[in-house]
């Protein structure tokens, strides 16, 4: 659905959405149209019960001697209260009031709200991961989403940026909704390098030059399947006089996790695909720093491994050697993502020399219970990073919540045959943190360092105002955010 900003003109055959405050104090436009129906819309909204909050409908598709094709009411919540979150929720539930309504054209008479996170509200909400079906029971059949407001071409530069995220949000989404047959690590290596068109730079290394390297934590993950890992580096250089890189961005990316030979259980595992959400958050987040030209040098470095059993796994018991040189017992197949994230944060922090690095990953079902399906865990050696990661995640709308990493949790990964092993020693309890304290082994101590354990919030299990049912793409908002207020010239 194509976001277009023009001037406020009503039209009979626009099917147009208005905005009505608590109170029942109507916009700008509603008032208009009020006027128009003498006192009609006042007089049916009062009837119906309409509230005005943020997320109240409604559709006067009957409404005699309408000026309009068709006209929904929205609500906007209390007057001179809308800020940025309220703006893109209330665009995200006005898109969503017709998407498959019918209608291919639909206009929202914004008024004096501020158009352009509207605009980005809408355009996140009318996502949809149709590509592999073939039968609708209702499609989604609105192609332009009008903005009317008086101030347009205002709106419409503003509205880029905004633009610019959307299209790394989607990028994200659909490599989480996509089947692990169609993403495998070579498939979402060709992903990345298909992003090579905005200007960032990608290089992608095989098994035989991972070996090389010495990321055997990384190898011995992917041993089991016969779709070969790769180690996927994507960089945007958006000050190119600077040799530095300001910012490096770590995602876990196993496109398809059994739990190796450490099985799942077979309920659920068809989700298990999303287990690339990491990945895919850091590689949209890179596009959408391309797409704005955003003043800041930014890599990301993505671990793709399909971890399945076979004759060739890794099996629980077996020791590998990382490319710090720490040695790990694996005691858990299935505990699989620390593994390759070990080698990457190492890779990372040798290649780049950031100050900074942020891994992501969907990395315990511990965080779900900790956390539920709203908060991301955050896990960090800063205060200072911390705090900044809180504030970003306020500002746009993806929440965190910092969790503990007292040296103890160090205790419980101690091995007794290996440096570290890749499980606690004292069973399920704090599984979050231990799987934090494993990764923190592998962080150079100059490095501010922040993980983000985004199990809980990578995929939305129904419809959401800005978010459907599947990928989230969580995570973009929050460091384009962070990278936009805190590490851009």
């Amino acid at each position: 659905m194509d976001i277009l900003f023009r001037k406020n003109e009503i039209s009979g055959d626009t099917a147009l959405i208005v905005g009505v405050y608590e109170d029942l104090a109507l916009s700008k436009t509603a008032k208009k149209i009020d006027e128009q129906v003498n006192g009609s819309l006042a007089k049916a909204l009062k009837i119906a019960g309409f509230s005005g909050k943020i997320g109240d409908l409604y559709d006067f598709i009957a409404l005699d001697s309408l000026p309009v094709k068709r006209l929904v009411c929205v609500g906007l919540g209390k007057k001179n209260a809308v800020d940025e979150l309220a703006a893109q929720q209330i665009g995200a539930r006005a898109a969503n009031a017709l998407l498959t309504s019918g209608e291919t054209t639909v206009a929202f008479a914004v008024d004096d709200l501020p158009a352009a996170p509207i605009g980005f509200g809408a355009k996140i909400a009318s996502y949809r991961f149709t590509k592999h079906k073939t039968v609708f029971k209702k499609p989604v059949t609105v192609k332009e989403f009008h903005i009317m407001t008086d101030k347009a071409q205002i709106a419409q530069s503003r509205y880029e940026p905004y633009f610019a995220v959307a299209k790394g949000i989607h990028t994200a989404r659909d490599l989480v909704n996509e089947p692990a047959n169609a993403v495998t690590p070579a498939a979402f290596a060709k992903r990345a390098e298909e992003l090579q068109k905005y200007g960032l730079m990608t290089e992608i290394y095989t098994p035989d030059q991972l070996r090389a390297k010495g990321l055997n934590m990384m190898l011995g993950v992917a041993q089991g399947s016969v779709n070969p890992p790769r180690l996927v580096v994507v960089q945007w250089r958006g000050c190119p006089n600077d040799k530095n890189t300001h910012v490096v961005l770590v995602g876990k990316g196993v496109t398809f996790d059994s739990g190796g030979i450490s099985l799942k259980p077979a309920k659920g595992m068809e989700d298990m695909k999303e287990d690339l959400a990491g990945a895919a958050t850091a590689l949209g987040t890179l596009q959408t720093l391309a797409m704005r030209k955003a003043k800041v040098n930014a890599a990301a470095v993505m671990a793709m491994v399909e971890n399945l059993p076979s004759g060739t796994a890794q099996r629980p018991g077996d020791i590998v050697k990382s490319l710090s040189g720490i040695t790990v017992e694996v005691v858990n197949t299935d505990a699989e993502g620390r593994l390759i994230l070990g080698d990457a944060l190492w890779y990372a922090q040798e290649r780049f020399k950031a100050p900074v690095v942020i891994d992501l990953a969907t990395l315990t079902g511990a965080i779900v219970v900790a956390l539920g399906t709203r908060y991301a865990g955050l896990f960090t050696n800063s205060d200072e990073l911390g705090a900044r990661l809180e504030k970003a995640a306020a500002d746009s709308g993806e929440k965190v919540w910092r969790m503990p990493m007292d040296d103890e949790f160090d205790e419980q990964i101690e091995s007794d045959i290996a440096d570290i092993r890749n499980t606690s020693n004292a069973g399920r309890a704090g599984g979050s943190i231990t799987a934090a304290a494993f990764l923190k082994r592998f962080v150079m101590p100059e490095t501010k360092w922040a993980h983000l354990d985004i199990a809980g919030v990578a995929l939305q299990e129904k419809n959401a105002p800005l978010t459907p049912k599947g990928g989230s793409g969580y995570g973009v908002r929050l460091l384009n955010r962070y990278i936009q207020d805190n590490l851009e010239k």
